[in-house]
């Protein structure tokens, strides 16, 4: 099986790269290879355009990030070509239920209609969409993929909409920059696109004023492949939790932790570091004959230290001294797969 999170792509140099390139203008040059940006460009190599895509980096996306898949969405993947792998892959599911603590109160079902050929959603990590979308880009010969290509300058020459109008585009690579011709841009990069930005269009939506704790859990469950949503759930009190079956035994799960969370609060990658370094160190140790019978770490909670007082936080749990709601760190966290024998195997490497 193919991990598309740890896949890497080379960078090549382009043909507007060469010593006395001839400048030419291209079709079509779509800036970014995430899913919007991969589907463009595979819809419009299969109308016969020629493609250039272009991206700044050189891997897929890490972790579920975007995984519920409309009919609507995988109906253009069918379109595209890709639609099959999606749905064999992705967890389908149409019932979804809603708690309040841990009292069911509300149920849909959104059975399957007749005539239609897709069911109405799927799970499926963004991972594995941008893997399979790239795979079937990658059989089109007229769609050129170019990484580590990230655009700086753009500019408009002749008048737009003229039959010589076309755009300019500065590009960056480990060679030392280039610059592309194309008669039209596609501005696939993302929220925060950079390209939209150097051309003054930056997006003015508003922001939903929250914050979420969200995690992907690999574990072997009996939960049916269903929707569920909590409002205000005992171990998650005053705030909500959803959780999304997806495939491979990973589990989404989103923690509402409410706008005016701490998000660093919630991270500690300083003492995961240390944690990691340590338990290699004690377990070289235990291999030279210390006898090693176990491992304790000091705190697991968020507490009064007699020095400090409140001052300093070293709990493997985030306490909230104000509501005394209690947030797992990752330092937490890693302290669980060490239990579990993932961490344990990971620093004996």
């Amino acid at each position: 099986m193919i991990d598309y999170q740890t896949l890497t792509f080379d960078y090549a140099r382009c043909s507007e790269q060469t010593p006395d390139a001839q400048a030419s203008v291209r079709p079509v040059v779509v800036v970014g290879a995430g899913p919007v940006g991969l589907a463009t460009a595979i819809d419009l190599a299969r109308q016969g355009v020629q493609v250039v895509l272009v991206d700044d980096d050189c891997t897929l996306s890490t972790g579920s990030r975007a995984i519920c898949f409309s009919k609507r969405s995988l109906d253009i993947f069918d379109r595209l070509g890709c639609g099959e792998r999606m749905v064999e892959k992705g967890v389908s599911w149409n019932v979804g239920k809603v708690f309040r603590k841990d009292e069911l109160v509300y149920t849909f079902n959104l059975l399957p209609e007749s005539g239609h050929h897709r069911p109405a959603f799927i799970n499926l990590q963004q991972y594995y969409v941008e893997g399979y979308l790239l795979e079937r880009a990658q059989e089109l010969p007229n769609l050129e993929i170019r990484w580590k290509n990230k655009v700086t300058g753009v500019a408009q020459r002749g008048t737009p909409g003229a039959n010589d109008a076309h755009v300019a585009l500065e590009i960056e690579t480990p060679d030392g920059p280039y610059t592309l011709l194309a008669r039209y841009v596609v501005a696939a990069d993302g929220s925060r696109s950079p390209l939209r930005k150097l051309l003054g269009l930056d997006s003015h939506g508003r922001t939903f004023k929250d914050r979420f704790l969200i995690a992907d859990v690999k574990m072997e469950a009996e939960f049916p492949s269903e929707r569920w949503f909590w409002f205000d759930p005992p171990f998650h009190p005053n705030q909500s939790v959803l959780l999304h079956r997806q495939p491979d035994n990973v589990w989404r799960i989103d923690f509402q932790l409410g706008w005016d969370a701490d998000a660093e609060a919630e991270r500690d990658p300083e003492r995961v570091d240390y944690l990691r370094r340590h338990l290699a160190a004690v377990l070289a140790a235990r291999e030279h004959g210390a006898p090693v019978q176990g491992y304790f770490t000091w705190s697991l909670l968020d507490n009064f230290e007699w020095a400090e007082g409140y001052a300093s936080r070293f709990g493997l749990v985030h306490v909230d001294f104000d509501t005394q709601e209690r947030r797992i760190r990752d330092s937490g966290r890693f302290m669980a797969s060490m239990a579990r024998g993932a961490a344990l195997e990971e620093a004996a490497r």
